[in-house]
């Protein structure tokens, strides 16, 4: 697999998720806007989907972990290693040559999707909680959202992230199933500015184009560390009622003070 290069964008000028506004982003230390963890895991399965195809989005094994800021406009490349058993690895390098995410991906010898009920199949609550050790609490079923993939907002999604891989004409993106991770938990509680640090995603299928994606989630941890808050939770996305992604997500939904 060769390098991949490509420059970053912050697709999330305007979500409701201040982080990625320039003045927010700055306060809690940034240089600017951090371009979603999404949209560089987008970048970061592109020589996987380009080597494997098809059967990277009906197998695969993705782990990646975001260890420093993209910004808006940085030219990043995505480097991949052979490892043991039939694994890469993987690592997005900023401009700087500074490593901006790390992980692996290979190809899993059969997909297993979790059971759907695991993940219940409540309503979108009217009125989302405050997330805190209460609505976030170990074992908490999230309610379910409901994303439709149409041709023309999958097409401008596939522009933004700058991949023309013919694959996707006809299948979702991984990026853009993994927003809809993100939707369980930003649909479900109210936060402030919130980080996305890392997700570990197995392919359960291809999600056609167009198709309606759905996200399901459960609580699987909560805990602070470093004075921030942080929560992870296993996620189910399906297409059209067909599972086609799992994912431990993890995330801080509370950054704590910016001028501490």
């Amino acid at each position: 697999m060769n390098a991949y290069r490509v420059r970053a964008a912050n697709l999330a000028p305007d979500s409701d998720n201040k982080i990625h506004d320039d003045e927010v982003a700055r306060r809690f230390g940034f240089t600017g806007a951090l371009v979603p963890g999404v949209e560089v895991f987008a970048y970061a399965t592109y020589p996987f989907a380009q080597a494997w195809g098809e059967e990277f989005l009906s197998r695969g094994v993705i782990d990646v972990r975001f260890a420093k800021p993209v910004y808006d406009g940085d030219d990043v490349d995505v480097v991949t290693e052979p490892l043991d058993g039939g694994r890469y690895g993987l690592s997005v390098v900023g401009p700087d040559g500074v490593v901006r995410a790390t992980g692996h991906a290979g190809l899993a010898e059969s997909a297993v999707a979790p059971a759907v009920e695991t993940f219940g199949s409540s309503a979108q609550p009217e009125t989302p909680p405050v997330a805190d050790e209460r609505s976030l609490a170990t074992g908490t079923r999230l309610a379910t959202v409901v994303e439709p993939a149409d041709r023309d907002k999958h097409a401008l999604y596939c522009k933004g992230v700058g991949d023309d891989l013919a694959l996707y004409e006809r299948l979702v993106h991984p990026g853009a199933l993994l927003r809809v991770v993100n939707a369980v938990l930003h649909r479900n509680v109210r936060m402030g500015p919130w980080i996305h640090t890392s997700s570990a995603v197995r392919f359960l299928g291809p999600a056609p184009v167009p198709s309606t994606l759905i996200g399901r989630g459960v609580v699987t941890d909560r805990y602070e560390k470093n004075g921030r808050s942080w929560v992870r939770f296993d996620a189910l996305v399906l297409a059209d009622d067909e599972p086609v992604m799992a994912v431990d997500h993890l995330a801080i939904y509370d950054l704590g003070d910016p001028g501490a």
